[in-house]
């Protein structure tokens, strides 16, 4: 699987999604529909567990719901994350504390986007593969400029899946 120099951290996390568009992802391509597996990948990295980011691209391409017609919904998400050897320890919606790492899922004005979380200095968090990926910025900071409120209740569409290793 080709991915661009520029789609790694210097630490080895995926970023910049945009650039994927040679990676098949079901019936599509990483950069259209692949939010999920970098967010699985890059948490698969954090909490040290032995797998490639090929085995991770592979489980979700090949398994795409739909083709990925509709992205990766939640259930898939979930199956992927124990999978690869992690498990949710809890669901949060604002309130982040106590929260080392985790997959954010929220509405980004057109479309729903995953993107991977951990905790950096205090309250702040590094977040990848967003706009502001490898920022440090406090949760409510970024969930104010950038998780857009759903037309009709006004309402931030968000939610944290705190993540950590199986036992």
């Amino acid at each position: 699987m080709y991915l661009p120099t520029r789609c790694r951290t210097e630490d080895g996390y995926l970023v910049h999604q945009s650039l994927m568009t040679e990676v098949p992802y079901g019936r599509f391509t990483v950069d259209k529909k692949g939010c999920a597996f970098i967010a699985v990948y890059n948490a698969v990295r954090y909490f040290a567990r032995p797998h490639t980011e090929e085995e991770v691209h592979h489980f979700f391409h090949r398994h795409a719901f739909l083709g990925g017609m509709l992205g990766t919904p939640i259930f898939h998400l979930g199956y992927g994350i124990y999978r690869f050897g992690l498990r949710i320890r809890g669901i949060r919606y604002r309130n982040l504390s106590g929260v080392e790492a985790g997959i954010l899922w929220y509405h980004a004005g057109t479309t729903k986007h995953y993107a991977f979380l951990r905790r950096g200095e205090g309250e702040n968090f590094h977040y990848y593969n967003t706009s502001v990926a490898q920022q440090e910025l406090p949760f409510c900071d970024f969930t104010d400029k950038y998780v857009k409120k759903t037309p009709l209740l006004k309402l931030p569409i968000m939610f944290t899946l705190s993540l950590g290793r199986k036992k």
